[in-house]
């Protein structure tokens, strides 16, 4: 099908389920010019000063969860405009070992904290910044000693996120060597967009070419499990550009891939430089009916190829191929136990969050004491707990009922009724005796969906229509 039937293929099925009147409901932010990706609840913007005792303390005593990894590599070939996170451009060598000096002594700290010999994760993720910028070397130092630390025995999936221009050539087929030698199965691989124009506007410095080149060096290094990431609505992104980039996407030996709305709000530890493009050329910017429309057309092209949504934005031709640590955390609420720089943890009701700026003696300094970097956090209420057990699973997957219970000791509607209700007649919600879901229509407004179910003190957004309150929340 050409790219001009399949947008007008793509204007018709959204005219049938309903976006429009969506966008008229009041439920979405400047009837969805305004964004906010539901990544964890409460909110990393909740979050107040805190140091390690609170995670700590008394562990043992609290009721225990299943427990995932995650560690973070700030290094970076460069600074992209949409990047919220704290990271590294250009560093070198020296300064990657350092690091990698200061990571192990944390992982030891954190260990020693748990009062285990090794951490044990049923899933892990190294994310970044860049987690392939370190060389082969260093590659190897790394998994090295998260291998010894982190007890990944009983793990179902080890994923890496990565980015093109580090796995070409020797150097990179060696660290893609490493990796799988270590037990890396799955790459996610920043791929953004496959015009080097957009690119270069990004602030990348891969090319389309080194994109192709890349996944074939991955397969030649036997990694099994290949995603990309594509984001859409970008500046100077059309229409057909986008339609012509998902149609590559589903033809390119990958198992499956993630679509991303540009984030321009703030949602990480450093607002992205790309809120200075919008300010001084919003021109640039597609329009909200084009991003809407591009979000579309990303969902019709996966599922007539042969790929399913999953999980919320992640498709895939096979379930089990999805990120295990995303599934883990977003469906299953497993606990987190990060190390370095930014990142974050969950621990038995505790929210934690390492240090994040761009100086990392700030980050080297609490360490030197003796401490996890944690230095922000959140002892989660009942309210939270309540909460995060029902947006989670329902932005990601779906909700069990009888899980929510067993979590919360609540019924859904002890605390729900009203929402669920509402958006049951604007057709985003459906429910069962055992299970509550989105729609197709709830499903591509999930974000917002999710947030119908915040603490009105936690909202992202001021001017978002609220379901009528007709009952008391317990």
């Amino acid at each position: 099908m050409k790219a001009q039937d399949l947008i007008t293929l793509a204007r018709q099925e959204m005219s049938e389920i309903g976006v429009e009147s969506i966008r008229d409901s009041g439920i979405l932010p400047e009837r969805g010019a305004k964004f906010f990706p539901v990544i964890g609840y409460p909110p990393l913007t909740m979050f107040s000063d805190m140091d390690q005792q609170p995670v700590f303390e008394n562990f043992n005593q609290r009721p225990p969860k299943p427990l995932i990894g995650y560690a973070h590599i700030p290094f970076c070939p460069s600074r992209c405009t949409y990047c919220h996170w704290i990271t590294k451009t250009k560093s070198k060598s020296e300064e990657v070992d350092v690091y990698l000096d200061y990571l192990e002594r944390e992982m030891i700290l954190y260990k020693q904290n748990l009062g285990m010999d090794a951490i044990p994760v049923q899933s892990v993720l190294v994310g970044g910044g860049t987690p392939t910028y370190p060389s082969a070397r260093q590659m190897e130092r790394f998994m090295k000693m998260y291998t010894t630390h982190y007890d990944l025995s009983n793990c179902s999936q080890f994923s890496v996120e990565a980015e093109p221009g580090t796995l070409l050539g020797k150097e990179g087929f060696e660290r893609l060597r490493i990796m799988e030698d270590y037990g890396v199965d799955r790459i996610s691989l920043g791929v953004q967009s496959f015009d080097d124009n957009i690119l270069r506007y990004m602030g990348r410095v891969h090319t389309h070419e080194d994109t192709l080149t890349s996944i074939k060096q991955m397969r030649k290094a036997g990694i099994r499990n290949i995603f990309i990431d594509m984001i859409y609505g970008y500046p100077n992104q059309t229409l057909e550009m986008w339609v012509e980039h998902m149609m590559e996407t589903v033809t390119l030996d990958i198992e499956g891939f993630q679509l991303y709305r540009l984030r321009i709000k703030q949602h990480g530890d450093r607002q992205g430089n790309i809120i200075v493009q919008a300010s001084k050329h919003p021109e640039r910017f597609p329009d909200t009916g084009t991003v809407l429309l591009m979000k579309y057309l990303g969902i019709l092209i996966a599922e007539r190829n042969g790929y399913h949504e999953y999980q919320t934005r992640v498709f895939a031709r096979k379930a089990d191929d999805i990120s295990h640590y995303l599934r883990d955390w977003a469906a299953d609420l497993a606990d987190v136990a990060g190390v370095g720089v930014s990142a974050w943890s969950t621990l038995r009701g505790v929210f934690a969050i390492n240090v994040g700026d761009a100086d990392l003696q700030n980050y080297y300094s609490l360490i030197d004491q003796g401490k996890v970097a944690i230095n922000r956090g959140k002892l989660r209420t009942e309210d939270d707990e309540i909460r995060r057990s029902f947006i989670l699973p329902l932005k990601n997957m779906a909700v069990n009922k009888q899980q929510f219970t067993e979590r919360t000791g609540k019924t859904i509607n002890d605390y729900f009724a009203d929402e669920i209700s509402w958006l049951k007649q604007l057709n985003l919600l459906e429910e069962d005796e055992q299970t509550v879901w989105l729609t197709k229509l709830g499903r591509f407004f999930a974000d917002e969906v999710a947030t119908q179910f915040y603490n009105p003190d936690y909202m992202p957004f001021d001017d978002v229509l609220r379901a009528p309150r007709k009952t008391a929340s317990c």
